[in-house]
């Protein structure tokens, strides 16, 4: 039985290296990480990004008319949205998983007061304007779709 275990670790360890040494992470550089949000509406969220939040729409498909997808850009921000059924088509492995996933966009803005403001008499604020233990001033508002956006500003 120990003789089977430390071949199987073994063997696991030799894959990592295998795998570890084909990507040689010192040639490449990552440019920008953009989420792609699966929607139930993508006319409805394009609607609350930019009345809301300020975004642009830059390109949409089709480019009128009931949207199945939108990218959105604010400053250096890009968000994509595809309709939630459009993207498990393109997705097989998304089929059957939760609406919204566990987890949260942290959004830095200039100004985050001016969106505070409009917020904090809204359902749209699930946290108040508060100071975090790393020292950050922050605030979270839900979307259209129920995700979570912390807002926050970089120092200055």
């Amino acid at each position: 039985m120990r003789v089977v275990i430390l071949t199987i670790v073994s063997f696991c360890l030799c894959l990592t290296t295998s795998i570890k040494a084909q990507l040689n992470t010192n040639q490449m550089k990552y440019q920008s990480l953009t989420p792609n949000m699966g929607v139930e509406s993508v006319n409805e969220t394009v609607k609350f990004y930019t009345e809301v939040l300020g975004f642009t729409k830059i390109v949409s498909v089709p480019e009128s008319g009931e949207l199945i997808f939108a990218i959105l850009n604010a400053g250096d921000v890009n968000i994509m949205f595809q309709q939630k059924e459009n993207l498990q088509e393109e997705y097989a492995d998304l089929k059957g998983l939760s609406q919204n996933p566990c987890f949260t966009f942290y959004i830095k803005v200039e100004n985050k007061n001016a969106l505070y403001e409009y917020c904090k008499h809204t359902d749209l604020l699930v946290k108040e304007i508060h100071i975090t233990p790393y020292g950050a001033e922050e605030f979270a508002i839900r979307d259209n779709n129920g995700f979570i956006l912390t807002i926050t500003e970089a120092p200055k």
